[in-house]
């Protein structure tokens, strides 16, 4: 452990954003881009894209007071967490010098030091002189999930796809396409972002590859920004196909629920046999010797929840992205009352795999990955659903998610994509009108949770999620270790 500077101050984070002009970023930073964080990683949902901007401008000449709401913790070498409601993305640490800096500003007053503007830039500080408000920014991703397949080799009891032999087809599949760069074209994305799906998509690779040579000549074509992630089960990878990953560098996501019987237990495969054994030879035997590191993501039901600890262990030992994600309720599960969230179990299972990540402390901003649908990007909806996200089922048809494919709003995509998607049952509302949600000092990372998953168990889209009192307690923790993270790789914790 080194001990922190207390010549001056020092004020560390590790996400920011491009978009934040009011200041630059403080010296000694550990900075990602706000792309690379948007690339950094993957989960099955469209999150939120841009973080928004505040209406207010800072003035240097404004008079400053300690933001509101500010949530703050201790780390180890007298160093201090600090993370506003409104700061851009992630937290901030700062040493004993920039804490008492912080703490002045308890009483008004200008910015007269180089840190006070770090301070400001993090929104750890504001204007006296007027409340600023959230204006959400235009979205730059469109994002896409084409359903390939109904087919899965696969029976997993948490699933909301009703399995069949049903395929897109590759005519059904380019139209598709020209629509959605169309689409984002016409609406001022800079970027698509297309997602592989199924069932298991990979049963039909030679439509992802047909598909991919066409995304790819239209992003040209268009002078679009093109990525794309194939979501599997790991089961079916070969050689040939790894390949394909590793020339190309479209994105692998792998479903994994536990290590072993865990995992086969939740991630049965239909002729009996073992699932977890075929996950982790693909993993160890063709795609970590190419190159390709899939990202992880991992869904929690109160089966599994234990496990989580061991699933996270198995994807850091392998420096694998790893997120962790909720069970929705779905009609085809709805049954399975074993594998409801149930509060104490969640926790338990998610403090454990926290203590997994904080003996690894990955190097990678993970942060986004850590809490279900969290982001911390500051943004007002959870996803992209009615603004951003487009999925398409293998008949062409439009859906807002991809958890009501069986209830798409648009029998077609001749149509004005985005007015369809925003007219259709999910009614995506800001969390500044959720009730339970607009006095929360996180309430601009959570966001209220899943729209649907809210709208199932209370009936209405306008309140705080079911699994509030989980988020409320595992964010600190989250957070948390994001500090510890800072404070490694910036050489004061060894």
């Amino acid at each position: 452990m080194l001990s922190p500077n207390e010549s001056q101050a020092i004020l560390l984070v590790g996400a920011v954003t491009e978009h934040d002009e009011d200041c630059a970023c403080p010296d000694g930073a550990v900075a990602l881009t706000f792309d690379e964080q948007l690339d950094a990683q993957e989960n099955d949902c469209a999150c939120a894209d841009k973080p928004f901007t505040l209406s207010k401008q800072i003035e240097t000449h404004s008079v400053f007071t300690q933001t509101p709401q500010t949530y703050t913790t201790a780390l180890p070498g007298d160093f201090r967490l600090a993370f506003s409601p409104y700061a851009p993305a992630g937290p901030s640490v700062l040493n004993s010098i920039a804490w008492q800096r912080w703490q002045a500003f308890v009483q008004p007053q200008p910015l007269t030091q180089p840190i006070d503007h770090a301070l400001a830039a993090q929104r750890l500080i504001r204007p006296v002189d007027g409340r600023a408000h959230t204006q959400p920014s235009h979205p730059e991703t469109l994002t896409a999930w084409l359903h390939i397949t109904n087919a899965c080799n696969l029976d997993c009891p948490y699933c909301y796809v009703r399995k069949s032999s049903a395929r897109m087809t590759e005519a059904i599949g380019a139209h598709a396409l020209v629509r959605i760069f169309e689409t984002a074209r016409q609406n001022d994305f800079r970027r698509v972002k297309l997602k592989y799906a199924g069932g298991e998509a990979i049963l039909h690779f030679a439509l992802i590859r047909r598909l991919h040579a066409q995304a790819n000549a239209l992003a040209r074509e268009t002078g679009i920004q093109l990525r794309e992630v194939v979501l599997s089960n790991g089961t079916r990878l070969c050689e040939q196909e790894a390949d394909w990953f590793a020339e190309t560098g479209v994105k692998l996501m792998l479903s994994l629920d536990g290590v072993g019987e865990m995992h086969n237990r939740l991630r049965r495969d239909r002729g009996g046999h073992d699932t977890f054994a075929c996950i982790e030879t693909t993993v160890d035997k063709i795609l970590l010797p190419r190159g390709i590191r899939p990202d992880v993501t991992i869904t929690l039901t109160r089966v599994n929840a234990s496990g989580a600890a061991d699933a996270v262990r198995w994807a850091l030992e392998r420096d694998l992205p790893v997120s962790l994600n909720f069970y929705r309720q779905n009609l085809l599960s709805a049954s399975r009352e074993e594998l409801a969230l149930e509060e104490k179990t969640i926790i338990e299972g998610m403090l454990a795999a926290y203590a997994v990540f904080e003996e690894f402390l990955p190097q990678r901003f993970f942060l986004n990955g850590l809490l279900d649908r969290v982001q911390m990007q500051a943004h007002t909806h959870t996803c992209g659903v009615g603004a951003s996200y487009l999925v398409i089922t293998h008949e062409g048809k439009l859906a807002q998610c991809q958890m009501h494919l069986a209830q798409p709003v648009s029998p077609t995509l001749d149509t004005d994509v985005l007015s369809s998607i925003a007219s259709g049952f999910i009614r995506p509302v800001a969390v500044d009108e959720k009730a339970g949600c607009r006095a929360c000092a996180f309430r601009y990372r959570c966001t209220g949770g899943c729209p649907l998953e809210t709208f199932r168990a209370t009936g209405r889209w306008d309140v705080s999620s079911p699994h509030c009192n989980i988020y409320k307690t595992l964010l600190p923790a989250a957070l948390r270790l994001e500090g510890l993270r800072l404070l490694k790789y910036n050489g004061y914790l060894s």
